[in-house]
């Protein structure tokens, strides 16, 4: 079993035009692939990537009209991590956050790392890190930010937790490796997963995060295909782990998992893609459905706010 790094991290919006101008416009994100929920078709799920949609570059959005507001605490998944490729690519984005009023918290270091906080306009818990080892993907060429500091993937996802030792072990078990001493004391640890990681706090606080918009509803890690998948299913079913079964979302297969807090972690297949349905150059343009919710398009379509 090999899980290659991490495939996605889905957050919730209410408002799904800022969501588009912030992700796009802001960041510099390609919008590759607009279709709904699969489980709720009333609501958007837009994913937004590398240029090409490579798995491990995309945050994606369901856009949840009444959403409350999310209350941070612990048993969460508290911050989503963007490579970029040097120092210089973050002061480059400090300097933009600056002017287009975007909150950041400054350049600081972190788990042995170089990264710059910051939040959307409904304070999604973001940062970029400096790391080059993400050699696989294609950055988005964005008019007003330069090809040497663009965006290249996510690096790594940050969970607050209760206790930290059961999480640990979890992602062992789905084929992370521990980096450093981790001890009964300890209350971080970050976790390797392939050329990501995950970085685990420990927060014994009786205050549990309460989703909404602004928070992040699940992350998923890669695995190349469904054979990897399945073996996946099976570590996790032996060991009485709550989860989905293996579903077909088309452009991958996905196992859901419950695990510590109540926190859930998807395992996702690298294939098909996002290029079954429609050619690389046009990605994300037009609205995408599934072979099984294409008889209901013009229904569809109706409930949703146009895109520019």
């Amino acid at each position: 079993m090999t899980v290659l790094g991490i495939h996605h991290v889905s957050s919730i919006t209410k408002e799904i035009l800022d969501n588009h101008d912030f992700y796009t416009n802001i960041l510099g994100l390609r919008l590759v692939k607009k279709t709904v929920n699969q489980d709720d078709t009333s609501m958007y799920h837009l994913f937004y990537a590398d240029y090409e949609g490579t798995p491990g570059s995309d945050i994606t959005f369901f856009n949840i009209i009444n959403a409350p507001k999310f209350q941070a605490g612990t048993n969460s998944i508290s911050r989503t991590y963007f490579r970029v490729p040097s120092k210089e690519s973050l002061e480059f984005f400090k300097e933009r956050f600056e002017t287009h009023g975007v909150y950041h918290e400054g350049i600081i270091e972190q788990f042995g790392k170089t990264i710059m906080k910051f939040e959307d306009h409904e304070k999604q818990r973001l940062a970029l890190i400096v790391d080059q080892s993400s050699g696989h993907t294609t950055p988005n060429i964005h008019p007003d930010i330069p090809q040497a500091h663009a965006v290249t993937s996510i690096g790594a996802v940050e969970l607050t937790v209760q206790y930290i030792k059961p999480m640990v072990q979890f992602l062992e078990l789905l084929g992370g490796e521990v980096q450093g001493d981790f001890t009964d004391d300890s209350t971080e640890a970050e976790i390797n997963v392939g050329e990501d990681s995950v970085y685990v706090i420990e927060q014994r606080s009786t205050q549990l995060e309460k989703e909404g918009y602004g928070s992040v509803h699940h992350f998923s890690l890669r695995v190349e295909d469904e054979a990897e998948l399945l073996e996946i299913e099976e570590r996790v079913d032996k060991e009485n782990w709550k989860n989905s079964g293996l579903i077909d979302r088309y452009y991958f297969k996905a196992l859901y998992i419950t695990t510590v807090g109540g926190i859930t972690v998807e395992v996702s297949t690298d294939g098909p893609g996002f290029a079954i349905d429609e050619p690389v150059e046009s990605l994300g343009e037009d609205l995408s459905l599934p072979p099984e919710l294409e008889e209901n398009r013009d229904l569809i379509e109706a409930y949703l706010t146009p895109l520019r």
